[in-house]
Formats: C-alpha cells, sequence, structure tokens
C-alpha cells in the first residue's frame, strides 16, 4: 500500500489520501485530532494514526456518518491503541457498527455466503459510546462544535458532518468520478430519499465538501447532475423492460447482471438485488409497474391500461 497522507482541505480540517477519504479534524489548542470514518481495516487505520502523531497529535474521537464496514472497520484497533475512545454514530447506523455481523445479512439474498464467518468477532467489536441526531443540528466532541446534515438515501441513519472550517463530510451521499465512470448502477437503499440529499446538498454553501470514495471537492453540482443521470437511466431501463416482459425479481436481477457484465459470485449478486429493490419500489410507487403473486411467484409488470 502507498503511504498515506494527511491532506489539508481547508483549516484544520484534513482527508487522507488513498481509496477512502477518512477525515481528520485536528484541534490545535488541544493537540487531539477527532477521525471522521475509520477506514476499512487496521491495514489502513495505522498509517492513518502514524501521519497523526507524526503531527503531535492524539485522536480522541471517531464520529462516523454511516455503518457499512468498509467505514469502521478501524474502530477496533483504535480501541486497542487509544482506551478512552469516544464513538459516534447515530442510533440506526450504531446497530451494524456494533453488531457488523448483521451487514453481509442484508446483501446475502442467497441464503448463503461465500465468504467465511469471522471466528473473532467478539474479540473485535466496537461499542458506540456517543449517538448523534439523525436530524440536522450541533453536537460537540469535547469542546470541538460539529454540525450533523442528516443524508438519508445511501444507507439507513446516514449523515455528514461539517467541521467548523465549513467542510462537509458526506459519507457515501455521493460517490467521487471513478466510481462513477465504473458503476453504473449505484447503491442507494431510498431513491427518493437520495434525491432529497442531492437537493440538500445543491442548496448548501461550504467551502469544501469530502467523498469517502472520491475525496475533497469544491462544488458538487456535476456530481450530482451525474448520479441523477445515472439514476434516470437505470429506473428507464428497469421500467421499458417490465413493461416488455413481466418478470420476477430473479428475472430482473438477471437482466441486470447480464447488462453490467456482473461477475457472478454471491456477494454481488445479493448487492445486485439489494439495489434492484430499491428501484422497483420506487416504479411501484409511482404507479410505473405493478407486481403481484402469480402462480407462487412474485411477479412484476405493466400497469393495466385505464378504462
Amino acid at each position: 500500500m502507498a503511504r498515506l497522507e494527511l491532506i489539508e482541505v481547508a483549516g484544520n480540517s484534513y482527508v487522507v489520501s488513498g481509496k477512502y477519504g477518512i477525515g481528520v479534524y485536528l484541534d490545535r489548542s488541544s493537540k487531539t485530532a477527532v477521525c471522521i470514518d475509520s477506514g476499512p481495516n487496521t491495514t489502513v487505520i495505522e498509517k492513518v494514526c502514524a501521519r497523526i502523531s507524526d503531527r503531535g497529535y492524539q485522536i480522541l474521537a471517531v464520529v462516523h456518518t454511516h455503518g457499512h464496514a468498509v467505514n469502521h472497520g478501524g474502530n477496533p484497533y483504535l480501541i486497542k491503541r487509544f482506551p478512552n475512545l469516544r464513538i459516534y454514530a447515530t442510533h440506526l447506523a450504531s446497530y451494524i457498527i456494533e453488531n457488523p455481523h448483521l451487514e453481509p445479512l442484508v446483501f446475502d439474498a442467497s441464503g448463503g455466503s461465500d465468504t467465511k464467518p469471522d471466528e473473532n468477532k467478539e474479540n473485535t467489536r466496537a461499542l458506540v459510546t456517543d449517538y448523534l441526531p439523525s436530524t440536522d443540528g450541533i453536537f460537540h466532541v469535547h469542546t470541538i462544535p460539529f454540525k450533523i446534515v442528516s443524508l438519508p438515501g445511501h444507507s439507513p441513519g446516514m449523515v455528514g458532518i461539517i467541521t467548523p472550517d465549513h467542510v462537509l463530510y458526506c459519507g457515501d451521499a455521493l460517490f467521487g468520478p471513478k466510481t462513477l465512470n465504473k458503476q453504473d448502477l449505484l447503491f442507494f437503499d431510498d431513491l427518493k430519499a437520495a434525491r432529497r440529499s442531492f437537493k440538500k446538498l445543491s442548496m448548501m454553501k461550504l467551502n469544501a465538501y469530502v467523498l469517502y470514495h472520491g475525496g475533497p471537492y469544491k462544488t458538487v453540482t456535476g456530481l450530482i447532475n451525474r448520479h441523477l443521470t445515472l439514476m434516470k437511466d437505470t429506473s428507464t431501463f428497469l421500467e421499458e423492460w417490465i413493461h416488455e416482459q413481466p418478470s420476477t425479481l430473479e428475472q430482473v436481477v438477471q437482466k441486470v447482471m447480464k447488462k453490467y457484465a456482473f461477475e457472478d459470485d454471491l456477494h454481488r449478486y445479493g448487492l445486485t438485488t439489494s439495489i434492484i429493490r430499491s428501484y422497483l419500489k420506487e416504479l411501484q410507487q409511482e404507479n410505473r409497474i405493478v407486481a403481484k403473486v402469480d402462480n407462487g411467484l412474485l411477479l412484476f409488470s405493466k400497469p393495466a391500461p385505464n378504462t
């Protein structure tokens, strides 16, 4: 792994270089640091800690935008190194953070798994010490004021964190160009909520925005438009296919996996199924498709014409 560095975004707000946009706020008066998300594993967060220590700071807390494992995998290492560490998350996110074995169940639509269970999961369990509000507001880490911005859509209970430098760490509310260029099918569990979050982000006036998968940006208007286009294209494709050929959920998932040339493995299948369910839910809510049970099969089809 290449050496990770702390990149200044604005004032005391930093982002870690590399694949994961872990946020770091350095409080100069107390020489303490607050991490925003902790990365996927020990290897990454250990390097982050080294860069923070090089500057003479000690980590006081980690604040989580949401509960996906790739965002909180560094917590066990942090707890061992900093016994008094405070871990912040919303109530909804805390369920997955405290019980990481539950996350695969969300994406495993097959009833099985292609990964081995974590035999040491009890040893790596990290408890949330402080609960964040899930609505917009202010909270303090020690004496440092941060703002909470509710950003639902990608994951239940997801929030963005605004530092005193007016830098917003927005988790996975948006994805950077590298992700958008290789993934046409974006992971959002609530499409309507995601669009509301996009609108909210587009109206905010901040010094910078930091994407967990994408890094820092001065403006996100272009990224928002790309997200909306990709989501519209996916929705249109599904609607047209179902209108042409009434299909079961498995048939729709198969069509999508073939369209995007996804590899055949259980994790990819489960993830695709989870995403497609979100699109089908919205299409039903808008009466663009209907669902019925036919001979024991859940079937999606074109709505009957109005009479």
